[in-house]
């Protein structure tokens, strides 16, 4: 799997592109490269599941404690652009009750972008 960071137009959200599949293999770089951006104070990020060819119960675990990583610090995931398989797979695991899932990265930033200027 390839992590892409690029810029999503909006100040203080982070985008970042998943590229290929989340498993055993690869949850460690994603959850390397989450918590690196917590600790430099990146506090919303949008996750563009786009080209997410698979998440294992590694990839879903990861993605949950990911979830709860940033939660407990304040923060804030969205998730865009999620593909029929991986959709099906979320609400199987009834994992859409807790992710933050959105059809557009435009929603999914808006959302983000917005819960910055909701907290006191």
């Amino acid at each position: 799997m390839e992590i892409h960071e690029r810029r999503s137009g909006v100040e203080g959200v982070t985008l970042l592109d998943l590229d290929g599949g989340l498993d055993h293999t690869t949850t460690a770089l994603f959850v390397a490269k989450m918590d690196g951006l917590l600790e430099k104070g990146v506090s919303r990020v949008v996750l563009d599941l786009e080209h997410l060819t698979y998440a294992s119960s590694w990839g879903l675990a990861s993605l949950v404690r990911v979830h709860h990583h940033f939660a407990a610090r304040g923060g804030r995931i969205a998730f865009a652009n999620l593909h029929s398989a991986l959709a099906a797979i979320l609400r199987l695991s009834r994992l859409d009750r807790l992710f933050d899932l959105h059809p557009s990265i435009r929603e999914a930033v808006n959302t983000v972008s917005s819960a910055q200027t909701d907290e006191p």
